[in-house]
């Protein structure tokens, strides 16, 4: 006759090999599924992390030349008809080519700038057109005579006729500009004062400037980027570096096409059939219509793969040995409740609430699991409950000291991993020591009551924080800080107007704002600080202004 403890450790054996061939049958379907999410995130997260840095260099041109743009037109709008002078021309064009050599300068990525008026003004070509070679100085250059090409001839002419064409600031190339002799892609903004075309002011990109990101993307071993341009010629890739024109293409070209605008449609990567073998490809299209992939062998993905499967069948089958063990011990011995509570018990005193208890059969020690977790349950609630007053101001409401002292420490991690991107304004109050010194401290309390308000309607969606008497800070992820700080002291204002009788004198939030600055290396501290001295410049302007 087999005792009871046989018979338990049979039904155990049974249940651990089911569950040995079940952790199996799962691990290979997660693994599988998390090689396809990973591949897929990282192909697409290098892909748009290679964009955004190519996109940087075509929005800094564009901002350029749109500086360049407003100033030579507003100087232009009034006088017109001045352009005829000689005199005036000059002096005119001197001052724009000063702003835009300043701009060029200021932007690396830019090979070639110019400035060319309409023929009209003169029979001579009349503007400016600066070059860089390599790393050097820009050169002046003699100005090409447009009435040599046809307007179609894009090689020749193409930066002038097609954004009078458009009538509008338009991305041009690529191209090989026979004038220059390199290939280029052109933002070029057309000139129009009272509907009448003046000029065309523009900046060149070479486009082995471009191609250049892309040569050190590494996608697993042998992955690549690959650049199409707006009519679907190769531009960059491994094997073609130098470009590739569409009707060139062969099969395994044809089908990286295709694949790319699977990728650009689903907005996911694809898998396609290349030169090489089946490969997996991610594409996004860049501000000026080029598109950019990455790609990479699906057997170098898949190499990942089984490595993890291994990993995890091996895992599988030591656990299910680990479990059958216990289990057999378990059965020998009723401590196993016990050790669990005595477990539980350490945890709670060691400050971790998530305590979980599984015995709850109707006995003594599971009577006793159960008063534990409800004991446990309550602590929690009382923790949550001080750790809030902890890190919360009782007069506003808003996050206190400590809880800025806490995400300046995340914020500086953050940094330190150069993954960082953060503005800070700092606030103070004005008024609010006067306010306490004549009418008392509970007009003054309320004082900042409506100041919390007013910061609350203006930075919906971001953390406020009391960091002194009446100074506040916030900490914001968008570019937009100065019309945030335009936008609280509106509404302060206007505040202010309706509370004067409540205070007897209107009251003002002083604001500053600083951006984290990669390139400089900056700790929180650093940005805080510059915001602190913007907020003290707002704050004695505010006061010159009130005087």
């Amino acid at each position: 006759m087999k005792s009871i403890q046989t018979k338990l450790i049979a039904v155990v054996v049974i249940f651990a090999v089911f569950i040995a061939t079940s952790l199996t049958i799962v691990s290979v379907v997660s693994v599988n599924i998390l090689n396809r999410r990973d591949s897929n995130q990282l192909l697409e997260h290098l892909g748009r992390e290679s964009a955004i840095n190519i996109d940087q260099m075509l929005t800094s041109t564009e901002h350029s030349v749109r500086n360049i743009y407003y100033y030579a037109y507003d100087q232009l709008e009034s006088l017109f008809g001045r352009l005829y002078s000689t005199s005036f021309r000059q002096d005119y064009l001197e001052r724009v080519g000063q702003l835009a050599m300043s701009e060029a300068k200021g932007n690396d990525y830019v090979r070639v700038f110019y400035y060319r008026l309409t023929d009209t003004i003169k029979d001579k070509p009349q503007g400016f057109l600066f070059q860089r070679k390599d790393a050097g100085d820009y050169t002046e250059l003699e100005l090409t005579d447009i009435s040599l090409y046809d307007s179609d001839d894009i090689e020749h002419t193409g930066w002038y006729y097609l954004p009078k064409a458009a009538k509008e600031a338009i991305w041009i190339g690529p191209y090989n500009n026979e004038n220059l002799d390199f290939r280029m892609i052109s933002y070029v903004v057309p000139v129009y004062v009272y509907g009448r075309f003046a000029g065309v002011i523009g900046m060149d990109i070479d486009i082995d400037v471009v191609c250049q990101e892309l040569e050190n993307i590494t996608v697993y071993n042998t992955g690549s980027a690959v650049m199409f341009d707006i009519e679907d010629n190769i531009l960059y890739e491994r094997q073609h570096e130098a470009g590739l024109e569409k009707e060139e293409f062969g099969v395994g070209e044809n089908a990286l096409l295709a694949a790319t605008h699977m990728a650009l449609e689903s907005g996911h990567p694809v898998k396609y059939v290349g030169n090489t073998g089946v490969m997996k490809l991610f594409a996004t299209k860049l501000t000026n219509g080029m598109t950019l992939c990455v790609t990479a062998p699906l057997k170098e993905i898949n190499a990942s793969r089984q490595n993890l499967l291994t990993f995890s069948i091996a895992f599988s089958i030591l656990l299910t040995i680990a479990v059958v063990l216990l289990t057999y011990f378990v059965i020998r011995s009723f401590l196993k409740p016990l050790n669990a509570l005595t477990a539980a018990s350490k945890q709670l005193a060691d400050g971790h609430f998530d305590v979980n208890l599984s015995y709850n059969k109707d006995d003594e020690i599971g009577q006793l699991s159960q008063t534990f977790g409800i004991m446990t349950a309550s602590l929690k609630r009382y923790y949550d409950h001080f750790h809030n007053l902890a890190y919360t101001d009782a007069m506003t409401g808003l996050n206190n000291k400590a809880a800025f002292e806490t995400m300046k420490g995340v914020i500086d991690s953050e940094v330190k991993m150069n993954r960082a991107a953060f503005t800070v304004i700092v606030m103070d109050v004005n008024n609010l020591k006067t306010i306490n010194d004549s009418i008392g401290h509970e007009k003054g309390d309320l004082l900042l009551k409506h100041v919390t308000a007013c910061m609350r309607e203006t930075f919906v969606g971001f953390p406020l924080y009391r960091i002194g008497g009446d100074e506040f800070c916030t900490i914001i992820n968008v570019t937009n800080a100065e019309e945030l700080i335009e936008k609280l002291q509106a509404i302060t204002a206007e505040k202010s107007k309706e509370d004067f009788d409540i205070f007897q004198c209107s009251y003002q939030i002083a604001a500053g704002a600083a951006s984290y600055n990669r390139e400089k290396s900056e700790s929180f501290d650093d940005v805080f600080n510059r915001a602190d001295k913007a907020m003290y410049e707002n704050k004695k302007m505010l006061k010159s202004q009130r005087g």
